[in-house]
């Protein structure tokens, strides 16, 4: 019996974490250099933040969930070279094609889409919008060109598409802004350039190596095991912009809040990159047989929950840091919430972790009933308390969707294949953390400390609980070395 190859999960984590961090920190390096005085401020990145929402619901759409289907049909046909040179041209062109009717979609009804806006700049779709859109369906070809080098482990390739896609389209951002307009417009037509060139590139290579066909039959497949992970794209997108919809009347706060979820969107990228090494050998595991491989399953997420955790807890300083020291405008008050917004990263994790098994098992309807019912509790908190609470408002309307999703996700995982999880290390302590960390902000507000006093204990509580759950494994790594 193969156990887990611990050496080979860590440098794997270290590679994937590290390429997707890059887009992220170039945002970030760019961002002190573009925002300031007689260049970008709080409400302009209040606008780029309501640009991205398209962008995000144009990627959502064009996907399809077919980054979780290569995932999850990549097992079906790794063995089978014409199938999969099937499977593999079908995604592309079933992506051009729905990002084409979008296109035209958002053309028929741009006067109603600029009308959902209150700010001026935003109410004008035609001058933002489909640039927008583009880099959605870009984002969408690039992701599923990543996820499929992720779980073919062609590392150089995983590594040359997030690379170029980050490098590239901050260069035309930079090139926008300042020859073009200093602006969110600016901004907006950069992404749009720099994304398409290097979708341009993965489009001539995909297809020269797999042909362009379109397999109705293996593409119906995909869209059924799609169609509700879909919806529940569509609707967490709901639950990732409801929050700063209902910010868009207050400029500044949304701006503000934009720059913090920004560092946090990096978190979840980075997070994302040590998810893609998990979860390919957590499948392979599954298709072995979940209770044969049960052990090797519990130790690759307990490993997956505690690299998170260390993750946040040695991010939360140096960025509160960088936003103090290298922001000139109101948006370096950002700096206040960091703690609390990253912390909200330990419930998303174990709900990836749980939702592995409802992947796994095709139950993939499960996940529209249990988001539409967050979306639903979301929105309305969201309504209540962001007028009165503002960005704190938002924190809380989030947080507390994360963990509804989180318990939905584990009870029905453990009802259709139950695993004896480790609860301390996968429950337990995460959501210790939070409740402690939420206590420590409820603290500062209340008696006015500085908000590196309560930072510094709520890295100093994840880091002891860290060494209480792992230390036997720590003893181990640190033996070894």
């Amino acid at each position: 019996m193969r156990s887990v190859n611990v050496k080979e999960h860590l440098k794997l984590s270290f590679i994937y974490a590290a390429v997707a961090a890059v887009p992220p920190v170039i945002q970030v390096l760019i961002q002190p250099i573009i925002e300031g005085r007689n260049r970008l401020s709080a409400p302009d990145f209040a606008q780029i933040g309501m640009a991205e929402m398209v962008t995000s619901l144009a990627f959502t759409i064009s996907l399809f969930s077919m980054g979780n289907a290569i995932s999850r049909f990549f097992y079906d046909v790794d063995d089978d070279p014409k199938r999969y040179n099937s499977l593999v041209s079908s995604v592309y062109s079933s992506i051009l094609l729905r990002g084409f009717l979008i296109l035209i979609l958002a053309f028929v009804f741009r006067n109603y889409i600029g009308n959902l806006f209150s700010q001026e700049g935003l109410q004008n779709f035609n001058t933002y919008g489909f640039a927008a859109i583009i880099t959605g369906i870009n984002r969408s070809i690039n992701i599923s060109a990543a996820t499929l080098f992720r779980n073919e482990k062609r590392v150089k390739a995983f590594i040359i598409v997030n690379l170029a896609t980050a490098l590239v389209r901050t260069a035309f951002q930079l090139i926008g802004l300042f020859y073009f307009e200093m602006s969110f417009l600016g901004y907006v037509y950069g992404s749009a350039i720099g994304s398409s060139i290097v979708s341009a590139g993965v489009l001539i290579y995909s297809y020269r190596q797999c042909g362009l066909t379109y397999n109705r039959k293996l593409t119906a497949s995909m869209n059924r095991f799609a169609w509700p992970l879909f919806q529940y794209g569509v609707l967490s997108w709901g639950l990732t912009f409801a929050d700063k919809y209902f910010l868009e009347k207050f400029p500044s706060d949304l701006g503000i809040y934009f720059i913090a979820i920004n560092f946090a969107m990096g978190m979840q990228i980075i997070m994302q990159g040590l998810q893609g090494a998990s979860q390919p050998e957590i499948f392979r595991y599954m298709k072995e047989g979940m209770k044969k491989r049960e052990e090797e399953i519990k130790s690759m997420s307990n490993m997956l929950m505690a690299q998170s955790q260390a993750l946040i807890a040695l991010a939360i300083i140096p960025v509160m840091l960088y936003l103090t020291f290298f922001y000139e405008t109101d948006v370096r008050f950002a700096s206040a919430f960091i703690a609390l917004i990253f912390i909200r990263y330990l419930p998303r994790t174990q709900y990836v972790i749980f939702s592995f098994v409802v992947y796994y098992e095709k139950k993939t309807q499960f996940f529209l009933y249990l988001n539409l019912a967050t979306l639903s509790f979301n929105v309305v908190l969201n309504f209540l308390l962001i007028p009165r609470f503002l960005i704190y408002g938002a924190v809380i309307a989030i947080m507390v969707s994360d963990i509804l999703q989180l318990l939905g996700t584990y009870f029905y995982a453990q009802r259709i294949a139950p695993i004896r999880w480790n609860l301390w290390k996968l429950m337990y302590s995460p959501l210790i953390c939070v409740s402690a960390i939420v206590l420590f902000e409820i603290i500062k507000e209340f008696f006015r400390l500085n908000q590196y006093i309560t930072a510094s204990a709520s890295v100093m509580v994840l880091l002891v609980s860290l060494v209480m759950l792992y230390r036997r494994e720590i003893a181990n790594l640190i033996n070894r070395i």
